[in-house]
């Protein structure tokens, strides 16, 4: 009796099964993260890219320039280079450094990532930038800007560590690591470096030309990247040198609200700078 009733239990079991394998199949297809292929220009970068994010970041105004679809990856706060092992407020921030960030891009492994939860403010969008690059097929991008420095420099990161040109503790080394890693996996990849701009310190009254925070004064970060983009042979777009006037330091609320941060003044003169450059090597 037993196995009669089960043979005729079985063919309700195999349309239960059936459902649900249609449902399961109906829930992956429509909230999977499918991979966006449109994307062919990608920006990298800190805070002078990431603010003013919901209004006229530079990303925004470069796509509407030139009618490109420019995924801004931006994270403020973060750096080129890892951390400082020992400044342990700064953990979580490691991983969205660009040499550890860099690895999630070209693994495709994302998970380092969505583990950390950062608790510092101005962060609430990483979580949302993060998993729009891991859905991004980087097969498909054509052009990759890089623009960080600003906060390594504030950092007092090291510029180099003699006889170990590679370590991603130090500005050079991480940037090496990171165009390393991107060339080659993605060898006809236009990477473009974008330098930090100049920048005044108001508490202090002293100019990124006056203030060392331990690795040197701005200028000698933005003479080592251009140095490293001449190894690997990418292009640098200098916003340092000749694009903010600072003749004097009032100079500094011409086109930055903070003596850092584009103002819109500034957003509009970086972008010009950029949208220049690439008219001209097109």
């Amino acid at each position: 009796m037993a196995e009669n009733s089960m043979k005729k239990e079985w063919p309700y079991w195999c349309a239960a099964l059936g459902v649900f394998l249609l449902c399961a199949a109906a829930v992956w297809f429509f909230f999977w993260e499918k991979p966006e292929k449109g994307v062919k220009v990608v920006l990298l970068g800190d805070s002078i890219y990431a603010e003013k994010r919901a209004t006229s970041p530079i990303a925004d105004r470069l796509s509407k320039a030139f009618g490109w679809e420019i995924f801004n990856g931006a994270f403020g706060g973060t750096s080129l280079a890892r951390s400082d092992q020992e400044r342990w407020i700064d953990e979580k921030m490691d991983a969205y450094s660009l040499a550890a960030f860099s690895k999630a891009i070209v693994s495709k492994d994302f998970g380092v990532q969505r583990q950390i939860e950062i608790e510092i403010p101005a962060t609430e969008y990483f979580d949302e930038v993060m998993t729009g690059l891991s859905r991004i097929d980087f097969d498909g991008v054509e052009t990759l800007f890089i623009g960080y420095g600003m906060n390594d420099y504030q950092n007092g990161v090291p510029l180099e560590t003699k006889g170990n040109p590679m370590n991603e503790y130090t500005y050079g080394g991480a940037l090496r690591a990171v165009l390393k890693a991107f060339q080659k996996r993605w060898p006809k990849l236009r990477i473009i470096l974008l330098t930090p701009t100049y920048s005044w310190y108001l508490e202090r009254e002293m100019s990124c030309e006056e203030l060392d925070y331990g690795g040197g004064v701005l200028e000698d970060y933005v003479n080592l990247e251009v140095q490293i983009g001449g190894e690997y042979g990418v292009e640098v777009i200098d916003l340092y040198h000749d694009l903010y006037p600072h003749e004097g330091f009032e100079d500094w609320n011409r086109y930055t609200r903070d003596g850092i941060h584009p103002n819109e003044d500034g957003l509009e003169l970086i972008t010009q700078r950029i949208k220049a450059y690439l008219e001209e090597h097109p």
